[in-house]
């Protein structure tokens, strides 16, 4: 959805709705005023089961069962956050070796057999290669950020 003059981000859910609504369509938090959202959005009686809330730094968002990143920050649900139902260490859906894109913003799941991200197309060692070392690694990162921006 794009945004329109007077449309707004539900303080409670972080949805977009159309200036016209008075109350957020997905959880129905009121537009001005109501509880204080913190609380409002870990309300029990707003989550369906196997939803889980995102324990990354102080993330804390909803996310509905479906997801394996957090839709914020996207941190990986971790097993404090709500179980997966089995022992594995793998989101459902993963293999070993596939990966998170690099690139801030990004962070999609990316299938192991991939060298580059298939949404963005970061490298998948970007990360990895290129952290800290000296003016070589920040004019990589300046030339890099060109061809990706």
């Amino acid at each position: 959805m794009s945004w329109s003059r007077g449309d707004w981000l539900c303080n409670a859910c972080e949805h977009i709705n159309f200036k016209k609504r008075d109350a957020c369509r997905s959880c129905e938090y009121p537009k001005f005023g109501g509880p204080d959202p913190s609380s409002y959005r870990h309300n029990e009686t707003e989550t369906l089961a196997g939803d889980w809330f995102c324990t990354s730094m102080n993330c804390g968002a909803h996310n509905y069962a479906s997801r394996t990143s957090c839709y914020k920050c996207y941190a990986l649900k971790d097993d404090n956050s709500c179980g997966y139902g089995s022992n594995s260490s793998l989101p459902p859906g993963w293999k070993t070796g596939d990966w998170l894109c690099p690139r801030y913003g990004c962070g999609v799941h990316n299938y192991a057999s991939r060298s580059e991200c298939f949404k963005c197309k970061m490298p998948r060692d970007f990360g990895e290669k290129n952290l800290v070392f000296g003016h070589f690694s920040v004019f990589f990162l300046k030339n890099i950020l060109k061809k990706f921006s």
